[in-house]
């Protein structure tokens, strides 16, 4: 079984944000579970913010890929997921201009004979020459992967063409990977959430996006 737990949350001293496991568990679907509501003077200004959590396995598993399986429906914020370097590790101590963030879009083109798909977004900034894309179905179903050939704005060339169908309104996202995560052990990563100025609060519907995990058994 995965399950999700969060590490410490302060939004006013990036030197206590982050660190270690706790026993809280992230519950899927649970409003403001993973992450807490916007507040007003950032909404209005815009920024962003950085929660750090474990992705703990009971069972010994291999090629464990990490993704955003569908962004943010929020058209004025955006989520990005990064790998922790350990878990003492704060938001003070990341090196956030080259930190390497991986992310997801929406497919609005398709040229399999190109090998190459248009996305809603320029992706340039978090897919890049040789990652793996993983794609979704419009209910968050895994398609297949690809490996990037070579990224230009919003336009992602592959190096082979899949043999599955890739339609407009599918989901891609650049795949976090892990080699294996041994069984009653965790790894940390980092979310980004990207505020933009005079953003509306989402609470019903709520604001949502899917991170899904995808491996192996060992």
């Amino acid at each position: 079984m995965i399950t999700l737990f969060k590490s410490n949350y302060d939004e006013f001293d990036s030197t206590k944000n982050g660190g270690d496991i706790t026993d809280t568990q992230i519950e899927s679907g649970v409003l403001h579970s993973f992450i807490p509501h916007v507040r007003p003077f950032m909404a209005e200004n815009g920024g962003e913010r950085w929660f750090k959590f474990y992705i703990k396995t009971d069972k010994d598993i291999i090629t464990v890929g990490i993704d955003i399986a569908k962004p943010s429906v929020s058209p004025t914020e955006e989520v990005f997921i990064a790998k922790a370097q350990s878990d003492e590790e704060v938001e003070n101590d990341l090196n956030k201009d080259n930190m390497r963030i991986y992310g997801g879009f929406e497919v609005v083109a398709v040229e399999s004979a190109d090998r190459q798909i248009t996305a809603d977004r320029d992706v340039s900034g978090f897919v890049k020459v040789d990652d793996i894309v993983t794609f979704y179905d419009t209910n968050a179903n895994r398609i297949t992967m690809m490996k990037v050939e070579s990224v230009d704005a919003d336009k992602i060339t592959f190096k082979k063409w899949t043999d599955k169908t890739i339609k407009n309104g599918y989901t891609g996202s650049s795949t976090v990977f892990f080699d294996a995560i041994n069984a009653n052990s965790h790894v940390g990563l980092w979310l980004k959430q990207v505020v933009a100025p005079y953003t509306e609060a989402m609470e019903d519907p709520a604001d949502e996006f899917i991170l899904n995990i995808w491996y192996e058994n060992k």
